[in-house]
């Protein structure tokens, strides 16, 4: 899918927002040179740029940088931003170590014993996507300055903000049709047309709807990113047992 937007920063670098999805990453890519959207799925991160050379601003929802205890600052804050019922969608990634587990179980127990905490069903179900932007970072030094965590709750409370909302997270779940349609609306008013071609674009098999939301929602967050209006948590980051940093952005 590709539309036009009449979005115009002055910015000359690519943006993206990315989410995972089913058929690998869902992309919402803002081009630098006409300002165009497009949106696309691929199968690994490392097919997006040439990481050493070219530059971009990739947002992702994906921890970025592994902390040895299981424990990082930048989810702590998150939590405490969005507030209940949002806090919940914010979970503690894997430690490095229980990345390689096949099963739940498995990496229950690797993760227990290095950290004294078991991990949830959810952050094992992302623990490839996970070891796989962990892996790009670590094969890839300069992904450092061009790869950022994003969580599209954020993006969608700091939405909401900027049209006179509260200063906490959405109160209801995209899984239903009224929170659907609010965020739906929400990235309407930055995007325009772009998102409902891009939701009548997608393959189901590949990518669902609120796949397709979040992406832009991240996006919408690597625009203030590149343009220096973006908040990030904590600040300043800290960095994990690689030297990768640990921030969220928003």
């Amino acid at each position: 899918m590709k539309i036009r937007t009449c979005y115009d920063h002055g910015m000359n670098i690519d943006l993206f927002g990315i989410d995972g999805c089913k058929g690998g990453w869902f992309v919402a890519r803002q081009h630098a040179s006409t300002g165009e959207l497009s949106t696309c799925v691929i199968d690994r991160l490392d097919l997006l740029l040439d990481w050493e050379h070219e530059h971009a601003i990739v947002a992702v929802d994906i921890p970025v940088g592994l902390s040895a205890n299981g424990t990082r600052a930048c989810d702590r804050h998150a939590r405490t931003l969005l507030g209940r019922p949002r806090a919940s969608s914010v979970f503690a990634p894997p430690t490095r170590a229980a990345l390689s587990a096949r099963t739940h179980e498995e990496a229950c127990a690797i993760n227990q014993a290095e950290s004294g905490k078991r991990i949830s069903i959810q952050a094992f179900h992302i623990g490839k996507k996970i070891a796989e932007v962990d892996a790009l970072l670590h094969r890839h030094a300069a992904a450092r300055s061009r790869l950022f965590e994003v969580h599209p709750e954020l993006s969608f409370m700091h939405l909401a903000m900027e049209h006179g909302g509260p200063r906490h997270g959405l109160r209801e779940s995209k899984a239903h049709a009224p929170g659907f349609a609010l965020r739906h609306a929400l990235l309407v008013k930055c995007f325009g047309s772009a998102i409902d071609a891009a939701l009548a674009a997608r393959r189901p098999a590949q990518a669902s709807r609120d796949d397709v939301l979040d992406a832009f929602a991240v996006l919408w967050s690597a625009r203030r990113i590149a343009v220096g209006q973006a908040l990030r948590f904590p600040d300043p980051p800290d960095a994990d047992a690689s030297g990768i940093p640990m921030a969220i952005y928003c």
